[in-house]
């Protein structure tokens, strides 16, 4: 196991990420990909070379086992820290690996309609270590969340999903998943009718208990599905 951090806010620090990918191997959130694949393959594209991004990758080897486990050929995973993006090239040189901010999706980094499928394990959970109050969360975590998410929207391609699998409860993660949270001018809301009852980032989200409705134990792990 990792040496902890000694705070929790230490999680959305790029400088602890840096410094843990500088020595760490590997080390998987949540869930491998052995323990999703029933649930998330209807989810992914009926063509394996369509383009699947995963985002907030880490040194895990998920997008690794969903390309030689799965039969997915054309994968793209993303992260902001230098270090594990340099590691994961060297490490599986036949995959694509690119240094990016989830929060900040731009133009620049992703054409629109880039993506049959975005895949999130445990990426956005890293960015509530600074939520302070779930029930009043601290706007820099809204900010961040909203812009993930219009980002995501941007890049995934009509009809794709958004798969997001969290340790987060649906009552307060699907505030962050549909914009329900107060924007602000730093990551204003998007507007596109006058519909209240339109999601801001168009699409609809349903979610299920990873392992079945019929999972053991009394804390479930969550696969969060938009379209």
């Amino acid at each position: 196991m990792p040496e902890l951090p000694r705070c929790n806010r230490e999680y959305a620090k790029k400088s602890y990420w840096e410094e843990r990918f500088a020595t760490e191997e590997s080390f998987e959130w949540l869930a491998s990909y052995k323990d999703v694949a029933p649930q998330l393959k209807k989810y992914l594209p009926a063509c394996q070379s369509d383009p699947i991004l995963v985002v907030g990758c880490g040194n895990s080897s998920f997008s690794y086992d969903l390309y030689s486990e799965g039969g997915y050929s054309n994968i793209t995973s993303i992260d902001y820290s230098e270090n594990v993006i340099a590691a994961m090239k060297e490490k599986y040189p036949d995959m694509e690996w690119v240094c990016a901010d989830m929060t900040d999706l731009n133009e620049s980094v992703f054409p629109t309609n880039s993506f049959a499928c975005v895949i999130d394990k445990a990426a956005m959970d890293a960015l509530m270590s600074e939520e302070e109050d779930v029930w009043c969360p601290a706007q820099k975590v809204v900010d961040s969340c909203r812009k993930m998410c219009a980002g995501i929207s941007r890049i995934l391609q009509s009809g794709g999903y958004h798969v997001h699998i969290s340790f987060a409860q649906p009552h307060f993660r699907k505030k962050y998943l549909l914009g329900q949270h107060p924007a602000s001018n730093l990551a204003p809301a998007q507007k596109f009718d006058e519909n209240e009852d339109v999601c801001e980032f168009r699409w609809d989200l349903n979610h299920e208990n990873i392992g079945g409705e019929h999972s053991v134990g009394c804390f479930h792990h969550f696969m969060y599905v938009m379209k």
